[in-house]
């Protein structure tokens, strides 16, 4: 007997509306709740009948009730019908334990289910995901935010809440709540099945009893006897288990071991469990309709498992377990399924077998990607392993640290770092040491970094001199937590030893890593040649090394190093290999760092749309790899380019404000809150919230950040006109050759020349003359590379610097230049300065030169020696006029006479 779709008109409703929206490129995400059997499977299955109205393919994926159900599992059973998909999901990652490569997978299979798609649509249902694994449900809410222009509905069906709060966040979601049937649609479906006298009554019984739950009416309805009773004992669970009555013993022992094994039915695993073929009881069971079989054998429901795997004695159930764990690991199951068994089994090999398993299991989950499952089986393994030797105890506490790690969970996967070298050093395994050490990467305040430090210490004062590889890691670690603690000159003495140790040890890999150790501490002007020199060496030992990422890493640092010395011809070169990474990868980081360098590059030289919507796309690519880290980035270029402009709307401020909240422990993040406040004009916040940088340009090591830092610090003195903190900067920044503004930090904006700021700060210094010295040669430099906005710039601060100085000739066609400019790049406000100036440079010319413009006619004509009848003639003036001009000209200037006007006019001259 079929369950009819009763009461369910406007969920069919959803439905239908959600593949007319997707067929039409606006996706959908349904989300089908409700309590176990209460129709969740026959509502999905409708969805199905409706796509093959519509001819839109159908894939299904089912998360099913196992904890060693293999990662991605759902996906992963649907990919079987999308090419584009499976490749995704079975591609081996280069380097599992980078946690960015889980958010690199999610992007690209959401990227290949979008492309699946095609023009048709596409109907993706997902059961039971309350028991989906989290990496299937993360995959899940990356597709969701992708939904609103794709032509995929999801239907996706859960037993509980708890799924939900992060996929309802998508526009592009609907939740389905099913409650039970109502009286009249069970008394419809009495009708239907039944030659009940009076079907009111019987539907108001059945709905007492089940709550309209359309299962356990179904049920019910099954022991109607002809009188209209219900036979037998309505609790569920004995409900359930009734459909066993009159079955076999061997079929109810089948069944047995098959709710061990799972809701699905594998004969051939089945017959390995139980030492015999399954077939006649499987059949024996289709017909009393415990088990059903239409794509897949499997239970009629989960809650027919459920109460047959509850009612097997414990000993029973644990003896199965055992069994099933043996003859999965025979057939080559997946370690996680065979790890779970063994945690359910008994005997005197389930302790051992239990800690195997889940190590193995672990360390295919983060092959997997996926980490909470990794940490999941990695403690599952430490807590069998209580009596284990201290060694493989350690091994076990690194493989616990490992997955806390790139799980999130930092203080957890510190403490068990430092439990494991403890141990390691207990059973004198100093490379162990070495690898608690080496857990925690490129993450973490002073106090974490202060811990891995002495992780480090530790290690290397037990590791031989021959492990020169493990050394050189230990040592690149410490030269990065020493620059991220601000010990720049250790940090560059820890990492030139590193590089030297990784270099003679022949590895490729460690090598790679003292690269980049060395090349963060030397990321500060100073260093540039031997950047470049790293970055050539980090691009050519990508193929030999396991980190073909490294080129990567080595063209990032060529664009940066040739933007300071404003080469972008090099800046474009590299570019164009960026490019060619990401195109023959795919790779989502590269395409994020391609679209930020080029929105540098574009608004260095004055394409200041293309700019915008090269850092709007390099936003929207790491939202989607989940790089938290670059929304400061863009913020920060948002911020430059408000600079630039002169002014920054209160959404945006505000929307930055918030996102420098979470990073207030960086000075460099910290500094662009005055300067916020000062671009919107609220002077005393901004002086008080820069109180604390005032003195800081006197005390920062040069280092990774202290040029961007100092830079930043001064363009704030510059807005609030601090003549004292602008002369602390200038001191540190002269010392510098001229350049570009770049110190191989990561290139988020180029500011072009950089004596543009040290003009800038001369002047708010007072120093007018020297501003004009910085200024002239800013203007040649960035005109050298047509950085058009720049060369505005910095002729407005010449002329500045020239009206200061008195000189207004050349002054005033400067500001001209500037404001032709700044109108052609549409900069209003910066063109309303150079007007201001313009408009200044006028009056300051008028108040100088006291002679009106006839008069001063008349002074050049007297110069030349003619009489007052020849200038009347010349001027076309009467001679009595000009002997006024000459009269007023005398008492202006507090002269006696014609020739003493002449000399005046040539001193002038």
């Amino acid at each position: 007997m079929e369950v009819p779709i009763l009461g369910r008109d406007r969920e069919l409703a959803e439905l239908r509306a959600g593949l007319v929206a997707a067929a039409g490129g606006a996706g959908r995400l349904v989300l089908v709740g409700g309590d176990a059997g209460i129709g969740k499977t026959r509502l999905a299955a409708a969805a199905v009948a409706m796509a093959g109205e519509y001819g839109v393919p159908v894939v299904r994926g089912q998360a099913v009730d196992d904890p060693g159900m293999p990662p991605l599992w759902p996906w992963r059973r649907l990919a079987r019908d999308l090419p584009a998909l499976h490749r995704v999901l079975t591609t081996a990652h280069v380097d599992p334990a980078d946690a960015t490569a889980r958010f690199v997978m999610m992007a690209d299979a959401t990227d290949a289910l979008v492309a699946e798609a095609g023009s048709e649509g596409l109907l993706v249902v997902l059961e039971d995901i309350h028991w989906a694994d989290s990496a299937s449900l993360r995959l899940l809410t990356h597709l969701a935010g992708e939904l609103a222009t794709a032509r995929i509905l999801v239907v996706a069906t859960y037993r509980d809440t708890g799924v939900l709060p992060d996929l309802l966040r998508s526009p592009a979601a609907r939740a389905v709540r099913l409650g039970g049937l109502s009286r009249e649609d069970v008394a419809g479906w009495v009708r239907r099945v039944t030659t009940a006298a009076d079907p009111e009554a019987l539907a108001a019984r059945l709905i007492d009893a089940t709550g309209g739950n359309p299962l356990y009416v179904r049920m019910l309805l099954d022991r109607l006897t002809d009188s209209g009773e219900i036979t037998g004992n309505p609790e569920l669970h004995r409900l359930v288990l009734s459909r066993l009555d009159g079955l076999s013993a061997r079929t109810r022992d089948v069944l047995g071991a098959a709710s061990v094994l799972g809701e699905r039915i594998e004969p051939a695993l089945l017959a390995a469990v139980t030492g015999a073929e399954p077939g006649a009881s499987l059949d024996e069971a289709v017909a009393a309709r415990v088990l059903q079989d239409h794509d897949v054998m499997a239970f009629t429901h989960a809650l027919v498992r459920d109460a047959i795997y509850q009612d097997l004695a414990p000993s029973t159930r644990a003896d199965l377990h055992r069994r099933c764990a043996l003859a999965l690991a025979s057939a080559g199951g997946a370690p996680g399924r065979v790890a779970s068994h063994w945690s359910r089994a008994d005997g005197p090999d389930a302790i051992a077998e239990r800690t195997r398993w889940a190590t193995a299991a672990a360390h295919a989950a983060t092959a997997d990607l996926a980490y909470d499952d990794a940490l999941r089986f990695a403690a599952l393994a430490l807590s069998s392993a209580e009596h284990a030797p201290a060694r493989d105890r350690a091994e076990l506490t690194l493989d616990l640290a490992r997955a806390e790690f790139l799980s999130g969970e930092l203080d957890s996967s510190l403490d068990h770092c430092r439990t494991a070298s403890r141990l390691a050093q207990d059973a004198s395994a100093p490379e162990l040491m070495a690898d608690a050490a080496l857990v925690i990467t490129g993450l973490g305040g002073p106090d974490l970094l202060i811990a891995v430090d002495h992780l480090c210490t530790a290690a290397l004062q037990h590791l031989p001199p021959e492990a020169t590889a493990l050394r050189s890691r230990l040592l690149a670690r410490r030269a990065m937590a020493a620059t991220a603690t601000g010990s720049c000159v250790l940090a560059r003495e820890l990492s030139a030893a590193a590089l030297e140790l990784a270099t003679r040890s022949g590895d490729p890999d460690a090598e790679l890593d003292g690269i980049h150790a060395r090349h963060v501490t030397l990321s500060a002007p100073q260093f540039r040649a031997e950047r470049v020199e790293l970055a050539h060496r980090a691009v050519a030992l990508a193929e030999t090394a396991r980190q073909p990422h490294a080129s990567l890493w080595g063209h990032v640092w060529l664009v940066d190093a040739a933007f300071q010395v404003g080469d972008l011809a090099a800046v474009d070169h590299e570019l164009a290999l960026i490019e060619q990474f990401a195109r023959a990868r795919q790779h989502s980081v590269a395409w994020w760092h391609l679209n930020r360098l080029k929105a540098t590059r574009a608004a260095l030289v004055g394409r200041l749309d293309a700019a915008r919507e090269h850092n709007e796309a390099a936003r929207a690519l790491a939202e989607r790899i989940g790089a938290s880290a670059a929304k400061g980035m863009y913020y920060a270029f948002l911020h430059w380019l408000a600079h630039l402009d002169g002014t920054i709307d209160a959404a945006s401020a505000d929307e930055a404000l918030e996102v420098l909240d979470h990073i207030a422990d960086m000075p460099l993040a910290r500094v662009y809150v005055p300067f916020l406040h000062a671009l919107r004009g609220d002077t005393e916040r901004a002086r008080s919230t820069f109180e604390e940088f005032r003195t800081m340009p006197a005390t920062v090591e040069v280092g990774p950040m202290w040029a961007p830092l100092l830079s930043q610090i001064g363009v704030v003195a510059c807005q609030l006109d601090d003549a004292e903190t602008a002369d602390l900067v200038y001191r540190g920044l002269s010392t510098l050759e001229p350049d570009y503004s770049a110190d191989g930090s990561g290139a988020v904006f180029c500011s072009a020349a950089s004596p543009q700021l040290l003009g800038d700060l001369s002047m708010t210094c007072g120093r007018a003359d020297v501003a004009a010295a910085h200024y002239r040669l800013a203007v040649e430099m960035n005109a050298r590379i047509g950085a058009r906005p720049f060369v505005a710039l910095s002729r407005l601060g010449l002329a500045q610097a020239l009206v200061a100085s008195g000189e207004f000739t050349e002054a005033r066609t400067l500001a001209g230049q500037a404001a032709a400019e700044f109108r052609a790049l549409n900069l209003p406000l910066r063109l309303a300065a150079a007007d201001r100036l313009l408009q200044r440079i006028g009056a300051e010319e008028r108040a100088a030169d006291p002679l009106s413009p006839r008069e001063s006619e008349v002074v050049e004509l007297i110069a030349q020696a003619l009489t007052n009848r020849q200038i009347a003639t010349r001027l076309v003036l009467s001679e009595r006029t000009v002997e006024t001009h000459v009269r007023s000209v005398l008492a202006k200037l507090g002269l006696r006479s014609r020739t003493e006007i002449a000399a005046w006019s040539l001193r002038g001259s």
